[in-house]
């Protein structure tokens, strides 16, 4: 990990009882064929609720970070991670695009 490089902070919640399926789904997506995808990632559970996940993500660089995001061929699999979260918007969760500043 460098200085400046692009990252996303997610915050997702499953529906009820689904928070296991949610943390597979989204640990699969990691090891699919896309060359502009996460370098590093970090998939973490909410201990205080087994149904919120908090993914940071991070790219090699802006460009892949824009591709990764654009390209259509990734739709079905982040469909796949849509139809797992609550229903409710409030409840969905957070989608935060980042750069580091620091790291170990």
């Amino acid at each position: 990990m460098h200085a400046k490089q692009p990252g996303m902070v997610l915050r997702l919640k499953a529906k009820p009882g689904k928070g296991d399926e949610l943390f597979k789904v989204c640990h699969d997506l990691h090891f699919v064929d896309d060359p502009d995808g996460p370098v590093d990632w970090v998939l973490s559970r909410s201990d205080e609720d087994p149904d919120v996940m908090w993914a940071f993500e991070f790219y090699r660089d802006d460009a892949s970070f824009e591709r990764h995001y654009s390209d259509p061929t990734r739709d079905e699999g982040h469909q796949r991670v849509f139809d797992l979260v609550a229903d409710k918007v409030e409840e969905w969760g957070v989608r935060v695009p980042v750069h580091i500043v620091t790291s170990s």
